[in-house]
């Protein structure tokens, strides 16, 4: 009895799992649409099989309401998008700085910062060659 109530508990939460996953696609389906200015009721069309993949084409292959909107936009103001109508001209004088009236002053008064880690390595080779020592002179000769 133990072991089919532990799987009745897997099976639910699994169930509200998938519910939860199958809500969460509704929403955003109904976003995308809502966004390709579709109604968001179009989502009810999934639950029709075989028109559900004809209107899935349709979708896909169809000029969507929004682009006709830009469309139209774009024919009403010919000169808000592209190039202006003499083509474009470079400044005479070549690159010129942004005014510094809008910029606000450099900061002072703060200290440069410290550094912090490690301290920095000491110098790996001193700055004058080094000879190497002399073997002590044998008293042979």
């Amino acid at each position: 009895m133990a072991a089919i109530s532990g799987v009745g508990a897997g099976a639910g939460i699994f169930v509200l799992f998938y519910l939860a996953l199958v809500v969460v696609s509704i929403v955003a389906w109904v976003r995308i649409l809502s966004k390709a200015g579709y109604s968001g009721w179009w989502i009810l069309i999934a639950i029709v099989p075989i028109v559900n993949l004809v209107m899935f084409l349709v979708f896909a292959f169809s000029t969507w309401p929004i682009e006709q909107q830009l469309a139209a936009a774009r024919a009403q103001h010919p000169g808000g998008y592209g190039p202006p109508p003499g083509g474009w001209v470079p400044p005479a004088s070549g690159y010129a700085p942004p005014p510094s009236a809008g910029y606000p002053p450099p900061m002072t008064g703060y200290p440069p910062p410290t550094p912090t880690g490690y301290p920095p390595p000491a110098a790996p080779y001193p700055s004058s060659p080094q000879q190497p020592p002399t073997p002590p002179a044998s008293g042979m000769a």
